[in-house]
């Protein structure tokens, strides 16, 4: 376990996964722990090179067929580095884990890097990868499990465009315009994909919570079976399910690219 404080934050990390096991602000929690040492059962574990559902564990690109591990019935789910071992380095405001990464179910080596550091109030959490050997598919997520008191609601400023599901786990690629503006989201049932590029504030009955998403217009709103009636996971995309065949938001990278992609959070 390394720690990371600053500020009134507190943080615990596990290197493996480079995954944040919880997070407290002047000792209120901000992020819950897994109740079952699942990291996307709780935590904000770290989502690359996909970050949701691949339909049937299989995918093609550049012409040539991958397939991809069953862990989700006949699907593959969130991505490929939650059991990997990262480096790290740290310093008082900041923690970075890396990883040269390569496998045998993927088409190219990538280094990888996952920043978390404390700007002022803000927790920011950060992702650089640059294609080492050859053009590569990539989808970056996080998923964080958002602590919640009574009813809570979410708040924006943009349109917000919920994904129509050809079934239960899968998108379409066709939206339909939503308003959960204020609405009481306890009250809604949520494991859906949006897109939505905008600040969005989170508020329950005892604090708000502002995230802030740089080049993550997507996001997957989930309150089922493992986030219990205490918490909500707000998670940030760059792409949605089944990216590597709809296509929408993947990031494509030719030998030697690089993307970054960052989201914030801020208890106000």
């Amino acid at each position: 376990m390394i720690k990371l404080e600053y500020n009134g934050f507190h943080a615990n990390f596990n290197p493996v996964g480079a995954y944040l096991e919880d997070l407290q602000k002047d000792g209120t929690s901000i992020i819950r722990k897994s109740s079952d040492k699942n990291s996307t059962h709780g935590g904000a574990a770290v989502l690359f090179p996909f970050g949701n559902r691949i339909q049937n564990a299989e995918y093609y690109f550049n012409n040539k067929q991958y397939s991809l591990p069953e862990n989700d019935g006949k699907n593959s789910i969130h991505g490929l580095v939650r059991e990997l071992a990262f480096d790290s380095n740290s310093g008082d405001k900041f923690i970075e884990f890396s990883n040269h990464f390569k496998s045998m179910f993927y088409p190219g080596e990538a280094y990888i890097k996952i920043k978390y550091e404390i700007t002022g109030n803000l927790f920011v959490t950060s992702f650089y990868v640059k294609s080492m050997t050859s053009i590569i598919p990539v989808e970056i997520g996080f998923h964080p499990y958002f602590n919640v008191h009574g009813s809570y609601s979410i708040s924006y400023n943009s349109r917000m465009k919920k994904f129509n599901y050809k079934d239960v786990y899968f998108p379409d690629g066709s939206t339909v315009d939503v308003d959960y503006n204020g609405k009481e989201l306890n009250k809604i049932p949520l494991d859906n994909c949006f897109y939505l590029d905008s600040t969005v504030i989170l508020k329950d009955e005892k604090h708000s919570i502002r995230m802030v998403r740089k080049n993550m217009p997507y996001l997957v709103l989930y309150n089922g079976q493992y986030a219990g009636n205490d918490s909500i996971a707000v998670e940030p995309m760059t792409g949605i399910p089944d990216v590597y065949h709809n296509h929408v938001g993947l990031v494509t990278l030719e030998k030697n690219a690089e993307f970054v992609c960052s989201y914030s959070i801020e208890v106000i």
